[in-house]
């Protein structure tokens, strides 16, 4: 029960710190404050999730890397991305990543096929309630706050879920089986497990 305590205290004290710094740079970077304010939230569950015991200076720089991926992926997700993302050619349109993706090399293909088959394996290991969440917030679009109502739970829920969901698959796309994974890194398969 200490642990728990130690790190809500942990967890408070760096939200304290660097919850503004984080603010002001997203706004910057976003031009958005409710942008800006979900991409905080979200990085500071992320930091919970991840369950890591970093020195308060060690912190900022860890927060500011998981807020940069979360502010790329809203910006994949935009409609002004989709606008920049196409190519015209010939009369048609085709998305500027399928032109990359003829020049890359075989290594590269193969790595991001391997990749993306440990995300479904990952997927497919998620607590039922995570994957929902996951599902419904990254493949269908829907807001933190329409998962919520679809699903019946409350919004923090929802960023609970999807914090523990993240995590799990962002360590889980590292190794080729859940065998490996539950040898190297025993944490990650304990995390994912409390939620359910």
């Amino acid at each position: 029960m200490s642990d728990r305590a130690d790190s809500s205290s942990d967890l408070a004290a760096a939200f304290a710190h660097w919850r503004p710094k984080l603010l002001r740079a997203l706004f910057r970077r976003l031009g958005n404050r409710d942008d800006a304010e979900e991409i905080a939230q979200e990085s500071f569950l992320r930091l919970a999730a991840a369950g890591k015991a970093l020195p308060l200076d060690e912190q900022g720089p860890y927060l500011q890397r998981i807020a940069l991926n979360l502010s790329h992926d809203l910006w994949r997700n935009s409609p002004a991305r989709q606008q920049v993302d196409l190519v015209a050619y010939d009369d048609g349109e085709i998305p500027a990543a399928d032109i990359a993706a003829e020049g890359d090399c075989p290594c590269a293909r193969t790595e991001q096929r391997q990749r993306l088959e440990r995300l479904q394996q990952a997927l497919d290991e998620l607590p039922e309630r995570q994957r929902e969440a996951f599902v419904l917030h990254r493949f269908d679009g829907l807001t933190q706050d329409q998962v919520g109502e679809r699903m019946g739970i409350s919004r923090r829920m929802v960023v609970k879920h999807l914090a523990r969901a993240f995590a799990y698959c962002e360590i889980r796309v590292q190794y080729a089986s859940l065998e490996q994974m539950e040898h190297l890194h025993p944490a990650a398969t304990r995390r994912a497990d409390d939620d359910s």
